[in-house]
């Protein structure tokens, strides 16, 4: 994959360019577009910064094409498979370039998961776990408050106590105890007789925690997912993709898909018929798009089958979920996971105690169920509140504090913020300044922090850096979190910063655009967008494939609607389409100046419309021509 560069106009598909339209897109793709002052603020930046009036250096975005396949290759495949030349392209861009390869992606099948004892530990985890079965302990799964960590305690929950154990669960007060094994969640497991504990999402660093546990009599099983550090526990064993010699499946799994496999190998060991395990591929699929892990290889098998189970599921408080979500008898995507489903389930552990979650998951009761679920949204809406006075807060913090033409990293800090939504914030910022960003919440003399980042950054490395300074910390490339005394913030900014500036280039500093295909709007019809559900489901490293069209014409006055959303139509070969820019209300000024046509940068979608269905073009990006 390469920025299209002059010389390089003959990897175009032929069809529907003129020499003209390739000129024009070799000059100004091949660099950061130079766009009007009115219209410089994009997507990544956009309306909050032009409302703070804040001066930066402009990030606009750079589109970075696929490599064009062989002309060949695509017509061997499309005469194979009859399927469109474009979604040839698309698979063999993805590397998806044998016939077995792409029938694997295609049509995934839950036979094809691996064997989950080819994970290292996972032999020693389900023979000390049989063995409390089989004498009657008592079993404490303790999870993480986040939607992974809950998922994952519900389903090892509903697991566990189906195979007859003495089973219940804890999750820390995020306020109180922070992230992972606690010593009060450790106290609150002697007091309840328990004599195994069954970390799931946590516990990879939870070094002192283990061996406080072990000093109480209480043995750890460890699964978890984050980053280890150089220091292990010493936990009876420990089941954690990372450990997994390079090579062995399950790299991408989120804190879920490692309880799952344990699940699996649990029921394959005691002769149980593991297609049980199927109605609990909703919670796989609720934490793995939730925790934003890669939708490849077996997550992608794994969510795209847990999807199709939240749509039929047999859990009174999914159910109850969909119904105050307004999601009841739609199609379930990722994204509705993502924006809808997963904040609800998040809400009450962002600001406190989340096992209202964990019986929401685990009930059989409906009433219940829904009780609870309209209580998780009333707590969302009071999240959304935190959120919007958090995220001014920070803006105004940025900036009196921050040189956004010289920082590669953003930190704050305030005594006046809740931890339980700087997570969100932060992403917020990531995706408004494309910098690297690290927001802590102070509470007497203790900072807790959470951090996320750009693709070229890795935080957890950068936090290693500055473990020095730091009391605690975890996680992995895009997300983590800390925790720090207050008077060592001031040094750990400075250190933070300075590891950012030796690790980022100017380059890592522009957002990318990743363009699969040139595709003119008189090819995007409902059977092309039939074939395109087949990559579903969307995320990391299998994200919805983005289309080009040029010389796109303007029908129609451009406009703001919601909360700073650009709509209009575009046509072009008498095709008209209704297209919407999220945040991109600062660009509707310029775009209605110009008046002329627009390169566009898209997305193909079906929306749902008074009960309908109708074609809609999520605008990524565009460049006035």
């Amino acid at each position: 994959m390469t920025v299209l560069a002059t010389g390089q106009q003959d990897q175009w598909p032929p069809f529907h360019f003129t020499m003209e339209d390739r000129t024009r897109l070799t000059a100004h793709q091949s660099q950061v577009h130079a766009l009007p002052k009115e219209s410089s603020l994009t997507t990544t930046d956009g309306r909050v910064l032009a409302d703070a009036g804040l001066s930066h250096k402009s990030r606009a975005i750079q589109w970075v094409f696929s490599e064009a396949p062989s002309p060949e290759r695509v017509q061997e495949l499309v005469d194979a498979l009859n399927l469109p030349a474009a979604i040839v392209r698309i698979l063999l861009s993805r590397n998806l370039d044998t016939l077995e390869k792409i029938d694997h992606f295609i049509n995934p099948k839950l036979s094809g998961l691996f064997d989950p004892f080819v994970m290292v530990g996972m032999q020693q985890a389900v023979e000390r776990i049989v063995a409390a079965l089989q004498s009657r302990e008592k079993i404490m799964v303790y999870g993480d408050y986040d939607v992974d960590g809950i998922t994952s305690t519900a389903l090892m929950f509903l697991v566990l106590n189906r195979l007859g154990a003495e089973v219940t669960y804890y999750l820390p007060n995020r306020l109180v105890e922070g992230y992972g094994l606690s010593e009060e969640g450790i106290d609150h497991a002697v007091t309840c007789g328990i004599n195994l504990i069954l970390t799931v999402d946590c516990g990879i660093t939870a070094v002192e925690e283990v061996e406080y546990a072990r000093a109480k009599g209480i043995d750890i099983v460890v699964t978890d997912h984050h980053e280890p550090a150089s220091k292990l526990p010493l936990a009876v064993t420990i089941v954690n993709p990372k450990l997994n010699p390079p090579g062995t499946p399950g790299a991408e799994l989120a804190g879920v898909g490692v309880a799952f496999k344990l699940a699996q190998a649990l029921y394959r060991t005691l002769g149980q018929n593991e297609t049980e395990l199927e109605e609990h591929l909703d919670l796989v699929a609720l934490g793995t798009t939730a925790d934003i892990a890669p939708l490849v290889n077996e997550n992608r098998t794994l969510t795209r089958f847990g999807i199709q189970q939240i749509e039929r599921t047999n859990k009174p408080g999914i159910k109850s979920l969909c119904f105050v979500s307004d999601l009841m008898g739609r199609t379930i995507s990722t994204g509705q996971i993502v924006f809808i489903l997963a904040p609800r389930i998040n809400a009450v552990g962002r600001l406190g105690n989340a096992e209202m979650a964990i019986k929401l998951l685990s009930t059989r009761d409906d009433r219940v169920a829904a009780d609870i679920a309209r209580q998780l949204d009333k707590e969302n809406r009071t999240r959304k509140t935190l959120d919007e006075t958090t995220l001014r807060e920070a803006l105004q913090q940025i900036e009196q504090t921050v040189d956004l033409s010289e920082d590669r990293a953003i930190v704050l800090a305030s005594a006046g913020w809740h931890q339980g939504v700087i997570g969100i914030v932060a992403s917020r910022l990531v995706e408004r300044f494309h910098l690297p960003t690290v927001m802590i919440a102070i509470d007497d003399d203790e900072g807790k922090g959470s951090a996320r980042s750009i693709p070229t950054f890795h935080l957890y490395e950068a936090l290693r850096e500055c473990e020095d300074l730091i009391l605690r910390y975890g996680g992995h490339k895009f997300a983590a979190g800390l925790s720090i005394k207050r008077d060592r913030i001031p040094e750990f900014v400075e250190r933070f910063k300075a590891v950012a500036r030796e690790r980022l280039t100017d380059d890592d500093l522009i957002p990318k655009l990743q363009i699969d295909l040139y595709l003119d709007l008189d090819e995007v019809s409902d059977s092309f967008l039939d074939c395109l559900e087949q990559f579903a489901p969307f995320g990391p490293q299998n994200a919805r494939p983005v289309f080009m069209a040029a010389n796109v014409q303007l029908a129609g006055s451009p406009y703001i609607v919601g909360n700073n959303h650009l709509k209009f139509k575009a046509t072009k070969g008498g095709r008209i389409f209704d297209c919407i820019g999220f945040n991109m209300g600062a660009r509707a000024k310029a775009l209605l100046a110009h008046g002329g046509p627009i390169d566009l940068a898209y997305v193909p979608e079906r929306v749902h419309w008074n009960n309908g269905e109708q074609l809609q073009l999520r605008v990524k990006d565009f460049v006035l021509v």
